[in-house]
């Protein structure tokens, strides 16, 4: 109740500006419209689909309810305009890439968006998590305009979520505030609520809550596989796709261990002066010093986040859904993908596997290292997943991306990490150019996911047959130029199980909390 209490406080402010009343006008041009559990919401008309912007599926996560758990939205009368995007969650000014141009911030930022088809029907649901690290990016970016997809015949939902340290951030303070709640992974509840939300409300935008696919790049990925192992999210999605995601990462727990998020909590708190600071202190320390340095990561709590994102499906506990998972050729772009990154990795494995990367790729050892990193890195752990999904009996499909718009091929070491998502979406960035090849691809791309969305398996007429995981070596499609149907190579199966075994010993290696 008091939470409740809190929350309205929180939003009472906003809610003049953003509700608005029927009038004669809205009645004779007829904007869309969608009653929801908190009212109604009045969209815009765009083509063939009606397009629902910044609908809060949550009360604002400022003031007494920062860093607490996301929070029921709060009911309106009339009719609330959702015409514009919500203000993106608050990040640093560091990223200049098109991805993080996300406009206005605000703490009051959880906002999901709507595309949906004009046509009646009941249309399989996706559901997009962007990346960003975990702390930048924002549901509202061009990049990630739903319209291409959801013209398709399937309903788009893109999601904001809390960044950096508003999302990620424990401290023993906070612990004692709630020891039995949920604790530290604030982006990942505001995730699950806004799944909540979609299955509460989706029917309302004609789409399918029994047909749901969750879909994300990079920290969004990496999002898909832990709700993949959390008991907070059964029941929530029915079908994944995991872009540039790996799954071979190792997460910190909340409490115990060399590392804790509690311990760099106090850390980051003493160094603002708040030695045993109080939650009301923390509450109020300014948003400016949150932010500032503010990169922060998912970590174990015990409760949401049970396991590092891959961890479920080596011990056969993930959700037996279908899968799409994969990565690019230049995961390297990302940075850290280096030689003495692969030798971290693989160990004594390194000598004897960097030899036969030189053989494979017919590369100096200098540059057969980037590869043996990112394929390490960033490709092999996606294709070892899948492998360990597939031996449950669900389905599973690989893909490894390598197409890069006509004016960047040459020269170009391949597709950069998230350099598949304007294909994915068909929203060519202003300042790349395509050509033919690149829409055909674009083209193919969104006829993958959707019919993937729709039946839990991307093939269909015309396309180029995308070959389900069996058995190793592990099968996948090479999507590009020359899209075609491939196996690893059996220097990368040895180097997936070398890499797959570092992850192994992390992931025991890790406390409970």
């Amino acid at each position: 109740m008091l939470l409740r209490l809190l929350s309205t406080i929180a939003l009472s402010a906003a809610l003049p500006a953003a509700v608005i009343a029927t009038t004669p006008a809205d009645a004779q041009t007829q904007p869309p419209r969608a009653k929801i559990d908190m009212g109604t919401v009045s969209g815009t008309s765009e083509g063939q689909l009606d397009v629902f912007r910044g609908i809060p599926f949550a009360a604002p996560p400022q003031g007494p309810l920062r860093w607490k758990a996301p929070q029921p939205a709060l009911p309106w009368t009339g009719v609330r305009a959702a015409r514009s995007f919500g203000a993106a969650c608050p990040q640093g000014p560091e990223h200049k890439e098109p991805w993080a141009q996300v406009g206005p911030m605000s703490e009051d930022c959880l906002f999901l968006n709507v595309w949906r088809p004009k046509r009646a029907g009941r249309y399989p649901v996706m559901v997009f998590l962007h990346g960003g690290g975990f702390t930048y990016g924002a549901a509202g970016v061009p990049l990630y305009d739903g319209a291409a997809l959801a013209a398709r015949g399937v309903v788009i939902v893109t999601v904001n979520y809390r960044l950096g340290r508003l999302g990620f951030f424990a401290h023993p303070a906070l612990t004692r505030e709630d020891p039995a709640g949920q604790l530290g992974n604030y982006a990942i509840m505001d995730q699950i609520a806004a799944l909540k939300w979609v299955k509460r409300n989706i029917a309302s935008f004609a789409g399918d809550p029994a047909n749901v696919t969750l879909f994300g790049e990079s920290a969004g990925a990496g999002s898909v596989q832990i709700l993949m192992g959390s008991p907070q999210s059964a029941g929530l999605f029915h079908k994944a796709i995991s872009e540039s995601g790996a799954g071979g990462s190792a997460l910190f727990p909340i409490r115990g261990g060399a590392i804790s998020a509690e311990k760099l909590g106090e850390l980051w708190a003493t160094g603002l002066g708040l030695k045993d600071a109080t939650p009301e202190q923390l509450r109020a320390i300014p948003l400016a010093d949150v932010v500032k340095n503010g990169r922060a990561f998912p970590f174990i709590d015990g409760k949401v986040v049970v396991h590092s994102p891959g961890e479920p499906f080596f011990q056969g506990k993930e959700m037996r859904i279908p899968l799409i998972i994969g990565g690019n050729s230049n995961e390297s772009s990302l940075g850290g993908m280096t030689e003495a990154n692969a030798k971290i990795l693989l160990g004594p494995a390194f000598p004897d596997l960097l030899a036969g990367y030189v053989s494979y790729t017919g590369k100096a050892p200098a540059a057969a290292a980037i590869d043996l990193a990112e394929d390490a890195g960033f490709v092999l752990p996606s294709f070892a997943l899948a492998d360990k999904h597939a031996a449950t009996g669900a389905k599973a499909f690989v893909y490894y991306f390598d197409q890069v718009p006509v004016d960047q091929r040459a020269g170009s070491a391949g597709t950069d990490h998230g350099g598949e998502l304007e294909y994915v979406f068909g929203t060519k960035p202003a300042e790349h150019r395509w050509d033919a090849q690149d829409a055909k691809v674009s083209k193919m791309m969104g006829d993958y996911w959707v019919r993937f969305a729709r039946t839990g398996d991307p093939n269909g007429a015309g396309a180029p047959r995308w070959p389900a995981v069996t058995t190793q070596p592990t099968a996948y499609l090479s999507i590009g130029a020359d899209t075609k149907a491939a196996r690893l190579r059996p220097i990368q199966e040895k180097a997936k199980a070398a890499t797959m075994a570092d992850s192994l010993k992390k992931w025991a290696a890790t406390p409970a909390p």
